[in-house]
């Protein structure tokens, strides 16, 4: 008897799937997210146009956000952001139950739904047929939010609802609240994707393959391997993710996601040269512009320059703080979200010049002198060509471990020799330069 209720249900099952109504959703609560969710909507409509993508957006979101959106065919759905209970400890804006409100959308039979910063490989409208509510185990007994499907039904929003400021968290955030609500999903089977006519009536929930949300950071605790062939990569770790030019090139699935940036951009006719323009556009008037800071801040302190020798401290801790202040303020002066190439050289130029420029408004208050421009082209040079060096290696290196601690070496062993020079070219050598006219102070003559 039970398995002729299975086989009817499974005829009625695939006579009828085509007739329902399928939606991916995801929920945009800042506009940072604005660039991936424009990835995330090109991919999903280049892999299936069929299948219509849903954006919730809160009321932190900005009109221009939206309308970027709207011009990609993306629907979107007004809706209030629901604060986690634990907002008093949890303040990041991820921590957040807002993606309870997909189980209001009942005007849709099914739902996917998917963080942004996640990236399909393939089609995944299979995933529509796994069960009232499905999600991926990876790491432990605990799923992981970023991607799930679910059944929308307003009396479950409802109990959801209820149950918000009652129930535990182990996160702080709707992944933990989701896990406690479907505490039993870790006893239900696989879904299999390539058979759906062994679902039964009775099988309400089903575990994902890790494949429809494969987390990078099994890849490359796995030495750059993939454990099963991906359909969807989970860009799980916030520094490394892959909108930020710095990630490149030592992540190297990064290049999956920046594929379809230029895809994107090609779409909406966005063009990758005249973006580089406008990177060497603001490097030179950066460039010009702190030149004439310099030469402002020379003029200010011309009656207070000294002409002695100084200390063994001062010069070292002067060298090293200097180039460590000039690399963090080109990180915050840098676009996060530029392409990764034509940015690494606005970087490497902006440090580079930076450095140089610097160090001669150092030498010409202190010393009354500066370094000669053979020593400039030297600085200019190294660091150039230092970082042309780590980019390259790491680019050719297929092994992620490797990559790695090549990038943490070289960013230690690049502080030190860069250091070094400004100490021994740059500063050294213009104290020991012989002046025969030195600018005294007018207090001194007095």
């Amino acid at each position: 008897m039970f398995w002729t209720k299975c086989i009817v249900f499974s005829i009625i099952f695939t006579g009828f799937v085509n007739s329902e109504k399928f939606a991916y959703v995801s929920v945009l609560s800042s506009n940072d997210f604005l660039l991936p969710a424009q990835v995330l909507a090109h991919r999903l409509k280049m892999l299936n146009d069929s299948i219509p993508y849903i954006i919730i957006v809160t009321q932190d979101i900005n009109n221009d956000s939206i309308s970027a959106l709207q011009n990609q065919g993306v629907q979107i759905q007004h809706d209030l952001k629901i604060d986690t209970p634990y907002l008093k400890t949890h303040r990041a804006r991820k921590y957040q139950y807002t993606k309870i409100r997909l189980w209001q959308m009942t005007e849709f039979d099914v739902i996917a739904h998917l963080d942004l910063d996640v990236l399909p490989l393939e089609n995944i409208s299979s995933i529509f047929h796994c069960g009232d509510f499905c999600a991926s185990f990876r790491h432990s007994d605990m799923f992981n939010s970023g991607v799930f499907v679910l059944k929308p039904n307003i009396e479950v929003f409802k109990d959801m609802e209820k149950h918000v400021q009652s129930m535990i968290s182990y996160d702080g955030g709707d992944q933990g609240f989701l896990n406690t609500y479907f505490s039993d999903l870790k006893y239900s089977g696989m879904f299999n994707e390539y058979n759906l006519t062994r679902r039964c009536e009775n099988d309400k929930m089903s575990r994902l393959s890790a494949a429809f949300n494969y987390d990078i950071g099994m890849y490359y605790l796995n030495g750059g391997r993939f454990l099963v062939e991906p359909k969807i990569i989970h860009y799980t770790m916030g520094p490394t993710k892959p909108w930020f030019w710095w990630t490149y090139p030592v992540f190297d699935l990064n290049h999956y996601w920046f594929t379809a940036r230029l895809e994107l951009d090609s779409e909406i006719g966005d063009n990758y040269l005249i973006n580089c323009l406008r990177l060497v556009t603001f490097n030179v008037l950066f460039i010009a512009g702190f030149y004439a800071q310099k030469k402002v801040l020379e003029f200010i302190a011309a009656d207070n320059m000294i002409n002695e020798n100084p200390s063994k401290f001062e010069k070292l801790a002067f060298c090293h703080f200097i180039y460590l202040f000039i690399i963090w303020f080109n990180f915050q002066i840098t676009p996060n979200y530029a392409y990764p190439i034509p940015t690494w050289i606005f970087f490497s130029s902006n440090v580079a010049w930076m450095t140089t420029i610097l160090i001669s408004t150092y030498t010409q208050i202190r010393f009354g002198n500066q370094p000669s421009i053979f020593l400039f082209a030297g600085c200019i040079l190294l660091i150039n060509l230092s970082h042309l060096m780590f980019y390259v290696t790491a680019a050719i290196n297929p092994y992620f471990g490797k990559r790695a601690l090549f990038g943490i070496a070289y960013l230690i062993i690049q502080h030190f020799i860069v250091s070094s020079y400004i100490r021994r070219f740059l500063i050294e050598k213009t104290r020991g330069k012989h002046v025969r006219y030195h600018r005294i102070p007018i207090s001194r003559l007095e």
